[in-house]
């Protein structure tokens, strides 16, 4: 079971540190283009800025021998920076001037075309491009005169410097690598913190099982006293039941619920009269509807706690008989539960070979000759054929012990099934 939880929980905490280095790598990623865009977008503002005075400055005084100044002004300084291309437009989208670096010819005719969309635009506007491998920055800044009337717009395509681009792409890479290893790290952390918790819970769980085992086994133990002065029955039946559940296949948990269900058999019985219980003759028709009355007291007393209500089928049904003749329902063949089909035989077959207040003991060959001719009317066929196959080993090894041995062999049922 721990290794399956070991498993289990590797692979989700895996799946979970996958989901997020997705999630978060992701974001990491997303903020590290954003704030790569925003740092050359600040960039190609910075370098544009210095071209606007000189502009503005000719559009409020144009002349030829004031745009053949600009024009050398221009040129030289675009060799300085890292813009490629510049060109200044008047309010009515009229180039007046371009500059151009010669490396950049080609790849200024690979740039999309525009017409005047820009011209109105009262704010500086940036459009990133990507081209051949390397980040270009398309801004478009307003040119404004002294009272803030707009006069014309520079139009300016940025070329990212490519060791600044590299730098940031390299930061967010590291980030991304660190956020990768401080999730890896904390699922680390948190799997033998989940594992620590888990054992305490399972120990917790145990005990909890224990002590509700406690309970059922004195409950058990004191309708078993009170009907016949001894817990064997209640071990006895117990232990044909487990034998006949594993013999069929039974799940753990249905095993759960019919060893529980053998304990508490009998819990109505508390609302039973001493003297029908302890009757030594034969009931009368009135005596014995009370007792089979025990049925549903006991119904009502399980049903109340979460934890035996596994145990009702066994508690409700045991009397039920495969022919429908039973009680308290009539119920017949399979819709009568697996585990009271079981708990049936087994009960049926200790009473047999008991002491009871009203008989002596019936020899084995007497008991198991009534299961036979009690098969398909009282008991599920195929059930008492696989009991009789076994029941002389059966009643050789349980039968005849001691309680304190009895005690044993049932405490070893209780940790197989009950101990996780």
């Amino acid at each position: 079971m721990i290794e399956n939880l070991h498993t289990w929980l590797a692979i989700r905490l895996m799946l979970l540190c996958l989901i997020l280095a997705l999630v978060i790598g992701g974001l990491v990623n997303y903020l590290g283009s954003i704030r790569l865009d925003n740092h050359v977008v600040d960039m190609a503002k910075e370098e544009t800025a210095s071209y606007i005075g000189q502009v503005a400055a000719y559009l409020q005084s144009p002349s030829p021998q004031a745009l053949d100044n600009l024009n050398r002004r221009i040129h030289a300084e675009i060799e300085r920076d890292h813009l490629i291309i510049v060109e200044f437009y008047d309010t009515d989208s009229h180039k007046i001037i371009e500059a151009v670096k010669p490396n950049a010819k080609e790849l200024e005719a690979r740039l999309p075309k525009h017409g005047s969309e820009f011209a109105g635009k009262g704010g500086i506007v940036c459009t990133k491009l990507a081209l051949n491998g390397d980040t270009y920055m398309r801004v478009f800044v307003p040119l404004l005169n002294s009272s803030g009337t707009k006069i014309g717009y520079l139009e300016g395509i940025y070329h990212a410097p490519t060791e600044i681009i590299a730098q940031i792409k390299q930061q967010t890479l590291w980030s991304l690598i660190l956020v990768v290893l401080v999730i890896f790290a904390t699922t680390l952390a948190l799997y033998p913190v989940i594992i620590r918790m888990n054992r305490n819970l399972v120990a917790y769980s145990n005990n909890l099982a224990l002590t509700n085992i406690g309970l059922l086994k004195v409950l058990g133990s004191a309708i078993a006293k009170r009907d016949s002065d001894t817990n064997i029955h209640n071990y006895r039946v117990t232990l044909y039941s487990v034998h006949i559940g594993e013999q069929l296949g039974l799940a753990n948990t249905a095993m759960k619920g019919l060893i529980k269900g053998a304990f508490l058999h009998d819990l109505g019985k508390i609302a039973i009269s001493d003297t029908i219980l302890h009757k030594s003759g034969k009931l009368t028709d009135e005596e014995f509807e009370i007792m089979k009355s025990h049925v549903l007291h006991g119904e009502d007393l399980v049903h109340s706690y979460d934890w035996l209500k596994d145990s009702l089928d066994v508690v409700t049904c045991h009397h039920e008989k495969f022919d429908g003749s039973g009680y308290p329902l009539g119920l017949a063949q399979n819709t009568i539960p697996l585990s009271a089909r079981i708990f049936a035989i087994a009960d049926v077959f200790d009473a047999l070979t008991s002491k009871r207040p009203y008989k002596e003991p019936f020899s084995f060959a007497v008991s198991i000759e009534i299961i036979r001719e009690s098969s398909g009317s009282h008991f599920d066929p195929d059930i008492a054929q696989l009991f009789m196959d076994h029941a002389e080993a059966l009643y050789t090894e349980i039968c005849n012990d001691e309680e304190a041995l009895l005690h044993q062999k049932l405490e070893a049922c209780i940790i197989k099934y009950f101990e996780e």
